[in-house]
């Protein structure tokens, strides 16, 4: 009777336990729900979402004076500008023109100008001419300046030697074939040596006395820089030997003119000497350029 009563009491009191158990769960379910709606209904707490803002905030930030608050898209940057002709002509095209080195006609010479603007048949047609190039003139005149800076640029020489370009037909004349072109180069070069022959020649002068040697050349000046007035100022009449200019690297025909010293050979660019006008006509270089370029092409015929 005791066993029964014993597995009696553990029944219920399992049963009993169980209940109970099973009220909790219901009880922690019910309670959780009605907190998640009453938590949704009042949304976040706003202390909460400042802590947080603050905790995940950036160390610094960049704060730029005076800028405006709303930053507009960049605008794309204009073109540059083309050149005037006035600039083509101070870069390009002075360096023969005011001297008229190989037979150029010169600034200011209206009769010569007019003639080789109804040679070519309007201006379009002189530019033609001196993109392709002729006689002794490089293509473009030894330039990286466009169609357009060139036009500018004859049309400027012609103001300057007083060519009325307005009553000018603006219709280009054809461009000359390769064949053409190669006949005129040699044409030029030809009546430019006969015209000009000896103008550079040194005039024999008494025997000096021992000059002292030269200092080298790469001693005291920038060859690089001497090299890139060369390119664009010298090369026109050194490259080639053009009016007896001593061809560069060519050490016989330097030799002479080093021993001189740098002092003098800087001095005769400057002051122009034969056919090569002061500064090689190009007014915007100064003397420590002149100075790197003669040296540059000392250095070559060493």
């Amino acid at each position: 009777m005791s066993a029964q009563n014993d597995s009696a009491f553990l029944r219920m009191f399992i049963l009993i336990l169980g209940a109970l158990v099973a009220f909790t769960i219901i009880i922690l379910i019910l309670a959780n729900a009605i907190t998640g709606s009453v938590d949704e209904a009042r949304g976040q707490d706003p202390r909460e979402h400042a802590a947080i803002v603050e905790r995940i905030k950036p160390v610094g930030k960049v704060n730029v004076v005076g800028a405006p608050a709303k930053v507009e898209a960049a605008a794309p940057a204009a073109p540059a500008a083309a050149a005037s002709g006035a600039d083509i002509a101070a870069v390009a095209c002075n360096a023969c023109h005011i001297a008229g080195v190989l037979g150029a006609p010169k600034l200011g010479d209206k009769a010569a100008w007019e003639q080789r603007l109804a040679a070519a048949g309007s201006v379009d047609g002189l530019t033609a001419v001196v993109i392709t190039g002729k006689g002794g003139m490089p293509p473009r005149g030894g330039s990286t300046a466009s169609d357009a800076e060139l036009h500018a640029a004859v049309e400027h020489l012609l103001a300057e030697s007083g060519v009325d370009v307005s009553a000018v037909p603006a219709q280009a004349a054809p461009v000359a074939t390769v064949g053409q072109a190669v006949q005129q180069a040699a044409e030029g070069m030809a009546d430019a040596a006969k015209s000009m022959a000896g103008a550079m020649m040194p005039a024999p002068a008494p025997a000096p006395a021992p000059a002292p040697a030269p200092a080298a050349a790469d001693a005291t000046y920038d060859l690089a820089k001497g090299k890139a007035v060369y390119d664009t100022a010298c090369f026109a009449c050194h490259l080639a030997g053009v009016a007896g200019a001593p061809k560069l690297g060519d050490k016989a025909l330097w030799a002479p003119r080093i021993a001189q010293g740098m002092d003098a050979m800087i001095a005769n660019v400057i002051n122009g000497k034969g056919a090569m006008p002061p500064r090689a006509g190009r007014v915007n270089l100064t003397d420590a350029e002149i100075a790197d370029a003669v040296a540059y092409m000392v250095k070559q015929a060493e």
